[in-house]
């Protein structure tokens, strides 16, 4: 069972409008015969109504807390019996068009159809209603024209113990009062800050940091690490493009870094990366195997002096 709230005009009327546009040209439709709506209630004689598409059942029927409507009907398509798409039962209380639909268990080769409908069925808005109007809703793809039809109506009967339960229970699910739309509070959509930066004393702290040990690595370089410039002709000498190329790419991985740091996001730097990684890895690589060529030559050479 499916619950609607519904203002103005009913959403299966909506539906059947749609189907009916789309079948403007069609020789047929969906109807029903041999309806009837049987109230059964323990212990005591069932009731029949019988109704038709064109002569809904006059007069209310009266709907007890134990009691059973059973709406059993044939549905027809124009003069053959058929299943439609959709076959609904629907519930709809007159002034607020509140509803409420219940699905009809159909046949497929006899279109024989049925659907219970019992207190338990009935949401507290509808059970507590003085009366409600039942209408067949029936209609499915092709060219046939949808319908429905009005049954007719029913009047829950519910003890004073029981209906104020159901009242409150009513207020429960669609607010105090009679106003069924009303205006909700307002939904605010509170998003995650964009990550800051740190403080500016504790970059300058790193930065600082940094410089000395890039300045401790060149004053220890020449009397400790054995650096001689001597040897920047020679290399350049022998490998003119990739030992310039590997130090231009490695300025250009830090500057990535820096732009990373201050202005570009995430994919941006990717970007950079991917092109001067290659760069770096290709130049480097070939830059390192003449710097080893050149070693192993002069170690060889010092053991020939030797």
């Amino acid at each position: 069972m499916r619950s609607t709230i519904s203002s103005g005009m009913s959403s299966w009327t909506l539906f059947a409008l749609a189907f009916s546009s789309l079948a403007a040209a069609a020789s047929g439709a969906w109807t029903f015969e041999d309806a009837q709506a049987v109230i059964a209630a323990k212990g005591g004689k069932a009731e029949a109504y019988k109704f038709s598409p064109t002569k809904p059942i006059k007069g209310a029927i009266n709907l007890g807390p134990k009691d059973i409507l059973k709406v059993s009907l044939t549905v027809k398509e124009d003069s053959k019996v058929g299943r439609p798409h959709q076959a609904f039962l629907l519930v709809q209380e007159p002034e607020s068009k509140v509803e409420a639909f219940f699905p009809l268990n159909v046949k497929e080769l006899s279109g024989k159809a049925k659907v219970d409908l019992s207190h338990k069925d009935l949401p507290a808005f509808l059970l507590t209603a003085p009366s409600l109007s039942l209408s067949l809703v029936l209609g499915s793809f092709g060219q046939s024209t949808a319908s429905i039809a009005t049954i007719g109506n029913v009047e829950p009967l519910l003890d004073p113990a029981a209906k104020a339960l159901l009242e409150k229970q009513k207020q429960k699910d669609i607010g105090e009062g009679t106003v069924v739309y009303r205006a909700k509070d307002e939904i605010r959509h509170v998003f995650r800050a964009d990550p800051q930066s740190p403080p500016k004393i504790i970059t300058l702290v790193f930065l600082l940091s940094v410089l000395a040990g890039l300045g401790g690595l060149f004053v220890v370089w020449f009397p400790i690490l054995g650096g001689n410039l001597s040897h920047l002709p020679k290399a350049l000498k022998a490998a003119p493009i990739s030992h310039p190329l590997f130090f231009a790419s490695l300025l250009s991985l830090e500057g990535i870094f820096f732009m990373y740091y201050t202005q570009w996001n995430l994919f941006q730097t990717l970007a950079g990366m991917a092109v001067v990684g290659p760069v770096a890895l290709f130049s480097g690589s070939r830059a390192l195997r003449e710097v080893r060529a050149r070693r192993e030559r002069e170690s060889a050479r010092r053991c020939e002096e030797k």
